[in-house]
């Protein structure tokens, strides 16, 4: 156990010893372990420092671009990540599999309505995780690069209108009429004026880690693709029909953070975790820079709160680390709580709701914030529905190990792009309709769960003979599963619309139990939503097939949408004060609200709890662009120069980092045995209550406990211990 797992409040004084000259290793003369299937970058927490320069608090594309970019400025870099180190392979397969990594969290008035209720099923640190909310849910991964595991890898930049409204900040929005769209993503995402190498903008910074690309030409022809391609032209869109650039590789080749890929299978398992090694999530590519160039990454560390240093420089971040049993002792796990210390920076990109949740605790432990943390959530306009057994075979559900010449395909790869004026007069209006896979762990279930969905919408045409067909297309599922051929479920189109929301969602913390309450409140502008459902009722009556909305509303009992793109809860002011926005242009959190601009210099936030709007698409492009701004104007405000130009080279994961920080003798002896492949070890976790007596002059134990009880000298160790090594 090092001195970091200490439980007391931490020390602010000097530099710590593990950063100090004398009696350190270089971390690429240790030891390590190749027999591993598969990398690992995180750390085992007991190798924590107590302090760094700068901690990143998640690993999604926010927090990946932070730690990446602060690595390459040379600072030594914390990542706490609450999720578990997952890989390619590792990733469930089966329904079994995956319901052990599902974590249901939120609010439980939609499965009981006669009261409200908080509910936790599963493990936090599960991949899946769904957040019960009234009037809308969510869907959020959490793992070593967060959601960017589970979504569908669509690339695609908030369109000019929508980056003009009146809720972007100042220094973001301009007169966009007449520009070109190089022209407009210029403007908001400007070089950095240090910056004369040439190096590329903001989103073309995210597009050089991310490389999207579309479904090539030349791949075998995707039926559900083909499919949302009538129906772009049934609906009279045609023209607003592409394929979407996805970051998925189409080729085996090493991307461009120098990690190995390989050529896409067209599992459809995006939504699970897709086990092939196509997907360039930030695991991927972020994550493995920061590593190389020393950042220190740990999981199952639940960031908690954060608070000003006593001394008035950096921040001190409270964790809960879900490791050695500790999650056991309920009583403690969150009130006892481990700590780190960002010296000069704590970048929050937990996610929306996580970084939300976090502010609001650390509000209530102290931290000046705006009044307007937790306000104007958005749920991105996400709209779920179904075209179930249509007279097209689909193909649109997810197989592991697909065939070669007919694979489902990743999850999305072609899109009804109605953001447009011509299509769409009013921004607001605007949506993008794009086609699905359903995993293949839900496979099985589908039919079931469609059937049982209230309010469908038939065909115009459903006389005996369309009946008729509907009725062997579900007896087939039935008898001979959901991928045969001519199945219900192998005819279901799978649509996810992004739209505009009303941008009214609030997350508080209970009281009582400190847990998160989500509220969206006129979820997704009624009236729009019911023509949204209109023009997918028309696209999927074009292909004989039943609309079925949102299937939370079996599940939970009412009209309830999901969302997968939360946004909001520390949006940017558009006016610079806090009266406005919890957070200025940057992402810097701001001290108060009213007229004041006064910020936290050191704390900022660089995920999607920043964007003030709903963005109509999916939302990754933005949420990485205005974090590679936020990074590189934060780094230009103190001078450091952060390296874009020296390339990693093919990375060995398996090996040790090209760079990396001097480790103490402690932590040397730790990451040898760690490493070693002969040593045997026991880990567990206590928690010691009693009295110590503070002296040397009782001898007789006894007395000594009397003493100390009549002194009220009380003592409590919550100790967790790693034995590495059992036979010395």
């Amino acid at each position: 156990m090092t001195s970091n797992a200490q439980q007391c409040e931490p020390s602010t004084s000097g530099i710590p010893a593990s950063l100090k000259p004398g009696a350190t290793t270089d971390l690429n003369e240790l030891p390590t372990s190749s027999k591993s299937k598969f990398p690992r970058l995180a750390r085992p927490v007991p190798m924590m420092r107590p302090e760094y320069d700068v901690v990143v608090i998640g690993s999604g594309y926010g927090g990946g671009v932070a730690a990446s970019r602060m690595a390459r400025a040379g600072k030594s870099v914390a990542v706490l990540e609450i999720g578990k180190e997952k890989w390619p392979g590792e990733y469930p397969s089966s329904l079994k599999e995956a319901l052990s990594e599902l974590h249901v969290s939120g609010n439980s008035k939609n499965l009981d309505s006669s009261r409200w209720k908080d509910v936790a099923v599963g493990k936090p640190t599960g991949l899946y995780n769904l957040v019960l909310g009234e009037g809308q849910n969510a869907f959020v991964g959490k793992g070593l690069g967060g959601t960017s595991l589970l979504n569908a890898n669509v690339f695609l930049e908030a369109d000019k209108r929508t980056l003009a409204l009146g809720s972007w900040p100042s220094e973001l929005r301009t007169d966009v009429d007449g520009l070109d769209e190089c022209e407009l993503l210029f403007l908001l995402f400007p070089r950095a004026e240090a910056d004369v190498t040439g190096l590329p903008s903001d989103y073309s910074r995210a597009k050089h880690m991310l490389q999207p690309s579309p479904y090539p030409e030349d791949y075998p022809p995707l039926k559900k693709l083909s499919v949302l391609e009538k129906q772009a032209n049934a609906l009279g869109n045609g023209k607003n029909f592409y394929r979407v650039p996805q970051t998925t590789f189409f080729k085996t080749e090493v991307n461009n953070a120098g990690v190995q890929m390989h050529a896409s299978t067209g599992s459809g398992q995006d939504s699970t975790g897709v086990n092939d090694g196509s997907k360039n999530s930030v695991l991927m590519n972020y994550l493995p820079d920061a590593w190389n160039w020393g950042a220190e990454i740990f999981c199952e560390c639940e960031a908690r709160y954060v608070k000003r240093d006593h001394s008035g420089k950096g921040y001190i971040v409270y964790y809960a680390w879900h490791g050695d049993g500790r999650e056991h002792f309920q009583d403690s796990f969150y009130s006892e709580l481990m700590w780190v210390r960002a010296r000069e920076l704590c970048f929050l990109g937990a996610g929306t709701l996580g970084t939300t949740e976090i502010l609001l605790r650390s509000h209530a432990h102290g931290l000046k914030t705006s009044p307007m943390v937790g306000k104007h959530l958005s749920g991105n306009g996400d709209v779920l529905s179904f075209g179930y057994n249509t007279d097209e075979i689909v193909n649109g559900i997810g197989r592991e190990d697909p065939s070669a010449s007919d694979p489902p395909g990743p999850t999305i790869t072609g899109v009804i792009d109605n953001r447009g004026p011509e299509t769409s007069p009013n921004v607001l209006d605007g949506y993008v309709i794009e086609e699905g896979a359903v995993p293949a762990v839900l496979a099985e279930l589908l039919q079931t769960m469609l059937e049982a969905l209230p309010g469908k919408q038939h065909p115009k045409q459903y006389g005996v003979q369309e009946r008729l067909r509907h009725v062997l297309s579900d007896t087939e599922t039935r008898f001979l599963g959901p991928y045969a051929t001519g199945s219900s479920v192998n005819r279901t189109q799978t649509y996810l619309i992004m739209s505009h929301d009303s941008n009214e969602g609030i997350l508080t913390l209970n009281g009582k139990d400190d847990a998160p309450h989500l509220e969206f409140l006129g979820v997704g502008r009624t009236e729009h939503v019911k023509v949204l459902n209109e023009v997918l009722e028309k696209a999927t009556s074009a292909v004989g097939g039943t609309f079925i909305n949102s299937p939370f509303y079996a599940a939970f009992n009412q009209q309830v949408e999901i969302t997968v793109h939360a946004l909001g809860g520390a949006i940017m002011s558009s006016d610079g004060t806090g009266a406005d926005g919890a957070t200025n242009h940057i992402g810097q959190v701001f001290t108060g609200g009213g007229d004041s601009r006064g910020v936290h210099e050191g704390l900022v936030c660089v995920d999607g709890s920043v964007i003030p709007t709903a963005l109509g698409v999916n939302p990754l492009a933005t949420i990485t662009a205005l974090a590679e701004r936020s990074v590189h104007l934060i780094a230009q405000q103190k001078g450091w120069e952060i390296d874009l130009a020296t390339k990693n080279g093919k990375l060995d994961l398996f090996g040790p980092p090209a760079h990396s920080f001097p480790m103490t003798t402690d932590m040397v002896t730790i990451n040898t045995s760690i490493n070693s492949p002969t040593r045997e070890g026991i880990h567990f976790t206590e928690i010691m209550d009693g009295h110590i007596y503070i002296g040397d002059d009782i001898d007789d134990f006894i007395v000594a406990e009397n003493a100390a009880k009549a002194s009220s000298s009380a003592a409590r160790f919550y100790l967790s211990v790693d034995a590495l090594d059992v036979n010395v």
